[in-house]
């Protein structure tokens, strides 16, 4: 067994998320697949963190009360963002399957149904002297292929508001009033101070990662000795060998790469898909 090594705290990961309060089920926005529309609300990772976003639930009117028409699936949508709406995509996870699906109310002549979505971790990189924002859209079908909404409310905004895309070609479109109900869930970590230097002359790819991790560096600078770790601190006890660190055998998730080189030592964060 790989002994257990904490990693130094000012990289250590600590659970954070972002909540869209509920107002007794008060309202909703279409986001419904086939027919092309998306809602957005923003994350705000703040000055001075990055951010993985690792999972998130929604509650969204679906099907007639008592009907059991629920989702089939979603289609989950991250953004840059561009003066206040969403703006560049980041990434994309279609066809999403809800891990559960529960009744937690009704309105209008719908249940309301909170969705559990597992996602592939995104990493949300944050910035030095000011927040950063990105926009988590979703786009969901029925079992039934019926209409359904992303439930909404008055309660309070978290950050800018909603953003709507109706699927016609104009592009989203905010409503500063209204925020969603969801919870986004992840990990956040102070931003490392690493050396300029060190970071331009090591190339650690492909990241995220699958199955191995390449290190390359320049026949000036020796590695002697690296360690991965996974979010709480333990040595996944990998190797390096040949320039490539195999991490097929991981878990999906964030780990900590500490790379030491007679250059000097580089930390950074990778993701195992």
């Amino acid at each position: 067994n790989s002994p257990v090594t904490h990693v130094p705290q000012d990289f250590q990961f600590a659970p954070c998320a972002t909540t869209g309060p509920g107002n007794a089920f008060e309202n909703g926005k279409s986001c419904t697949q086939n027919l092309g529309r998306i809602v957005a609300h923003d994350i705000v990772v703040a000055d001075g963190e990055d951010q993985t976003l690792e999972s998130f639930t929604a509650n969204v009117f679906i099907g007639a009360t008592g009907s059991g028409v629920n989702a089939a699936f979603v289609d989950v949508y991250v953004y840059a963002d561009a003066g206040g709406a969403p703006g560049a995509l980041v990434t994309s996870e279609l066809g999403l399957i809800p891990v559960s699906q529960t009744v937690v109310g009704t309105n209008f002549g719908f249940d309301v149904w909170e969705l559990v979505l597992d996602i592939t971790d995104v990493a949300l990189p944050g910035d030095t002297g000011s927040d950063t924002t990105y926009w988590i859209g979703l786009s969901v079908e029925a079992t039934d292929a019926s209409n359904l909404f992303w439930e909404n409310s008055t309660a309070g905004l978290v950050g800018a508001g909603e953003a709507y895309d109706d699927g016609l070609g104009g592009g989203f479109i905010i409503d500063g009033t209204l925020e969603g109900v969801y919870n986004f869930e992840g990990d956040c970590v102070p931003i490392l101070a690493v050396s300029d230097n060190l970071a331009d002359l090591v190339n650690i790819y492909p990241n995220p990662a699958t199955t191995i991790i390449n290190i390359e560096v320049p026949t000036s600078v020796e590695i002697t000795s690296i360690a991965l770790y996974d979010v709480l601190g333990k040595n996944t006890g990998a190797t390096l060998t040949n320039g490539t660190i195999d991490v097929s055998n991981l878990a999906r998730g964030v780990y900590i790469l500490n790379v030491k080189s007679t250059q000097g030592t580089l930390t950074q964060k990778v993701i195992k898909r």
